[in-house]
């Protein structure tokens, strides 16, 4: 396995946006909030506005896409101080608890650390929310807040 940085071509942004697509939106169950309610439009804007900043991939040794992970460059709402933030942080269920995860989180702490900005990475999921913030504390993430639902 290896991980690569997208480019902003035509190629990678299909690859990317079929992964997504493909794995992402059919598993991830937040109520209203799930990507299953799709807005194309949206996402694609948005995988677009990640992959300019920073996104990278892995790929298994026939060149499919296991994991990914889009980086932007946002700032609190009370603040001009910017961080690096995910867009999103997705590895298919087979290769989970293979180390994807980690070699994706430690690529954008390197990122993140090469523009001199901090890092935050979100877990919005309800599917094993508290198992996800551990495997974020092992590689060195600290915990600074969380997200509370009601409704969805």
């Amino acid at each position: 396995m290896h991980i690569r940085q997208l480019t902003t071509s035509e190629e990678d942004f299909k690859k990317v946006v079929d992964f997504l697509i493909e794995n992402f939106v059919p598993e991830h169950d937040m109520g209203r909030l799930s990507a299953s309610n799709l807005n194309l439009k949206k996402a694609l804007d948005w995988v677009v506005f990640n992959i300019k900043e920073a996104a990278f991939v892995v790929e298994d040794n026939n060149g499919e896409v296991v994991g990914s992970i889009g980086l932007n460059r946002t700032s609190p709402w009370y603040s001009d101080a910017e961080y690096i933030a995910d867009g999103w942080l997705y590895v298919l269920k087979e290769h989970r608890k293979s180390g994807v995860a980690g070699m994706l989180i430690n690529k954008a702490k390197e990122f993140a650390e090469e523009k001199n900005l901090p890092l935050i990475i979100g877990i919005f999921s309800k599917e094993d929310a508290i198992a996800k913030a551990d495997i974020m504390n092992k590689l060195g993430l600290i915990t600074v807040g969380g997200l509370f639902a009601a409704g969805v």
